[in-house]
Order: C-alpha cells, then sequence, then structure tokens
C-alpha cells in the first residue's frame, strides 16, 4: 500500500507541483541566464529547450500544462474531504458549489493582479483573461461541473474527451494552425477586444482544452485516491501516460502540437508526459520513500505553489535586491553575472517561502 505524509497528503502529490514551480518561480531563469553566458551557439538548442516557440513541443513547454494537471490532481481528495467534514448538514452539495465558485473568482482575481495588472488602475494596461491562474480558474470550475453531474469515471473521461474532440473541430474547421488565422485567436480578439493581452496565446475557446488538461490530472488523482498496491499504482500511471504521448504523437499527423493555442494533440502529449512524471514522484517517494533535503526542497515549493507563484509574479525586484547585494560580483563572473544575479533572486523567494513552511503558512485558495 501506498503511505502519505503525516498530514495525511501523498508526497508524490506535493513533490511534482513543486517540482514544477521550482522551474517556473526561478529555476528556468537561473538555466537560460547560466547557458546564455557561454555565449555559444553550440549551445543554441539548449537555449531553445528553455522557451516556448510556435510549433513543436520543447522541455519548458510542459510546466504551465504541469500546473493546470496538478490542479486536477488534487480534486479527487479535496471534494471527498470536503464533503465527509460536511456530510450531514445536509448543505453539503450546496456548500461545495460555494467553495467551486469562490476559488474560480479568487484565481481570476489573483490572474488579474499577477499579469493583468490589475493594481494599475488604468484600463488601458488591464487584459481580461491573460494568465495561467485564468487558465487554472476555468479548467477546474468545468472540472468540477463535470465531476459534480457526472458521478461514474467512465462519464466523466467520456465528457473529457468531448472536450478536446469539440475543441479539435473549432480549430479544424474553423480556420487554420497559423498563429493570425486559428479560430481561437480570432475568437479572442474579436470577443476582449481592448482588453486582449495581444500575444498569440489563447484564451477563451482554449478554455475547452484548458479543461481536458485538468481532467487529466483530476483521472491521475482518480487513480491515486484508489488507495491501490504502489505497483498496480505505478503501472496504471505509467501506461496512461504512454498511451497518451503515443496518441499525441499520432494526432500530429492531422493536428500540429502548438502550445500557445493549446492544440489538442499537445494536450494529449504533454498530459502523457504529466502521468509519466506523476510515476516517477509517487515511485522516488510514495513507495520507495525517499527522504532528504531535495523532497523537503520540492515541497516548501509545492505545498506553497500559489504564494510562490504570486512572490515571482508581481514582486519582480527580488533580482533588483540580488543586484544591489551581489553587484561586486560582477568584475569577476563575467558573461555569467546574470545568471549569479538570478539564482540570488531565487534564494531569496526561497528563503521567503521556507520561512513559510517551517511555521506552516500555507496559502491556499
Amino acid at each position: 500500500m501506498t503511505t502519505k505524509t503525516d498530514s495525511g497528503r501523498l508526497a508524490s502529490i506535493d513533490v511534482l507541483r513543486g517540482f514544477d514551480m521550482f522551474f517556473l518561480v526561478g529555476a528556468g531563469e537561473v538555466l537560460r541566464d547560466f547557458f546564455a553566458g557561454f555565449k555559444s551557439e553550440a549551445l543554441t538548442p539548449v537555449l531553445e529547450q528553455l522557451d516556448h516557440h510556435w510549433g513543436g513541443f520543447t522541455a519548458w513547454d510542459i510546466i504551465m500544462p504541469l500546473f493546470l494537471f496538478t490542479a486536477g490532481l488534487s480534486i479527487p481528495f479535496s471534494f471527498s474531504k470536503f464533503m465527509a467534514q460536511k456530510a450531514g448538514t445536509g448543505r453539503a452539495n450546496a456548500l461545495l458549489w460555494r467553495k467551486i465558485i469562490k476559488r474560480f473568482c479568487i484565481l481570476f482575481v489573483l490572474g488579474w493582479i499577477a499579469q493583468g495588472n490589475l493594481l494599475a488602475f488604468d484600463l488601458s494596461k488591464f487584459h481580461i483573461y491573460c494568465n495561467t491562474l485564468h487558465s487554472i480558474a476555468f479548467g477546474y470550475l468545468i472540472t468540477a461541473i463535470i465531476v459534480l453531474n457526472i458521478k461514474n469515471i467512465k462519464g466523466q473521461l467520456i465528457a473529457g474527451g468531448a472536450l478536446v474532440a469539440v475543441y479539435w473541430a473549432c480549430l479544424t474547421f474553423g480556420g487554420d494552425f497559423s498563429q493570425d488565422g486559428n479560430l481561437a485567436i480570432r475568437i479572442d480578439r474579436a470577443v476582449l477586444g481592448r482588453f486582449d493581452d495581444g500575444t498569440n496565446y489563447t484564451w477563451l475557446l482554449s478554455s475547452l482544452g484548458f479543461s481536458a488538461t485538468v481532467i487529466s490530472g483530476y483521472f491521475a488523482g482518480y487513480i491515486l485516491k484508489r488507495g491501490m498496491e504502489a505497483v498496480r499504482t505505478l503501472k496504471w500511471l505509467t501506461v496512461t501516460g504512454c498511451a497518451l504521448i503515443g496518441a499525441g504523437l499520432l494526432w500530429t499527423l492531422q493536428t500540429p502540437m502548438i502550445k500557445h493555442i493549446w492544440s489538442p494533440s499537445m494536450i494529449l502529449f504533454s498530459s502523457g508526459i504529466c502521468f509519466l512524471l506523476l510515476a516517477l514522484s509517487f515511485l522516488l517517494t510514495d513507495k520507495l520513500h525517499l527522504k532528504g533535503r531535495w523532497v523537503t526542497g520540492l515541497r516548501i515549493f509545492g505545498m506553497n505553489s500559489i504564494a510562490a507563484y504570486m512572490l515571482h509574479q508581481v514582486f519582480h525586484n527580488f533580482k533588483g535586491d540580488a543586484r544591489q547585494l551581489l553587484y561586486g560580483l560582477s568584475q569577476f563572473t563575467g558573461d555569467f553575472y546574470p545568471a549569479v544575479v538570478s539564482l540570488g533572486g531565487f534564494a531569496l523567494l526561497f528563503g521567503i517561502l521556507a520561512f513559510m513552511y517551517r511555521h506552516e503558512i500555507f496559502i491556499k485558495v
């Protein structure tokens, strides 16, 4: 059987979420600055893997899908825990819906603060739907609607598949897969108008795809929650991951893999990678029970993922503070000085999160 941490949480979930946040809020930037410091064209392929491109799939493209996947991963646990706590009140379902709507609204407001320039109090700088937290909000809401209205897992997965099929049909028959010709970007520009973020990332129609990614995470959480023998759980996660990767690659014969518009082939392929990453995390933590500073470090990020994300997005001056502290090293580090500054800013953020972790301060929505 699998084991849980003292707080009753599966360590693999916290570690996987922490792995994602570790790169999202600092490590990715440190790596980019470090490899750029070599000024070598031979490292261009490495730098390309740490950025997004139109078409294809890079290592950095997994970061956002994994964020959505882990949001779905927690749903089977959080919903069942909430219903158990409210059992007998006669209003458990209504209270759960209240919790869902509240979380949706909080995530949207945080997304506006993080990237929508809400605190600028300037409508010319405000964007309505433009952030990863917004995609999580919609994915979470649509997944909740499906889960609470369709009681069996088979029906829920069919509903998730239907979302991907509808999204595929819209993209395939509503335009092409170019940056300006795809239906998703045209809908965003038409509906959001002046409040569109002006990028080639898509949001409104792509919410169908975001929801499918969250549902894939929900299914992974369902597998974990069943409490099967660890070996059997690993088989389920691994086989599902490989099947999704294979299906995603096969689908590229018709639909290109484009992270910017969350194309259907990208949804399956990235979800498959997420399943395999979860399997690895589960193997190391909940089956082999490996412990150490790396586990604690990742849990520091994973158990305060919203706080980590908001601190990174809103308080950009961590690098500025690090630059003030480390400016004397510029003469010794040369082209690697930007990497030193990025590492210093990342260390400051980690210090805040570690303090919160030690004092059991966890920000949840």
